[in-house]
């Protein structure tokens, strides 16, 4: 098993959805280098050596803090999202960005809510 930590909702969906994204995420210089992980990494292989559920998150929060500013996170938190850890079974594809899972637990399962800004907020 391995630690990630990752951006959802009460029923484990993301953030990064067609025409959502628009609703919290702030234009910034950096975004050109923080591709999905669907363009970064084989998505047929991915899908084809899943077992049971499959997500993108990160190994640690500092990553995480790359992709979500701390005001783009505030309007996440106001939408119903929060920072959770939780216990993947296999990481499929990684790079120095994020990560791709699979996991045999929906998403939304045995999670725990984390502070991706600690000194901003309380977890």
């Amino acid at each position: 098993m391995t630690t990630i930590f990752r951006i959802q909702d009460a029923e484990g969906r993301g953030p990064w959805r067609p025409g959502f994204s628009m609703r919290w995420s702030e234009p910034r210089d950096d975004m050109d280098n923080l591709h999905p992980w669907f363009v970064e990494f084989s998505h047929r292989a991915i899908m084809e050596s899943a077992r049971g559920f499959i997500g993108c998150g990160c190994r640690t929060l500092p990553q995480m803090q790359r992709w979500f500013t701390p005001r783009e996170y505030a309007k996440l938190i106001a939408l119903g999202f929060t920072c959770v850890r939780m216990q993947v079974d296999r990481v499929l594809a990684e790079s120095e960005i994020q990560l791709v899972f699979d996991r045999m637990l929906p998403l939304h399962r045995d999670v725990k809510r984390t502070a991706l800004y600690p000194n901003r907020e309380t977890a």
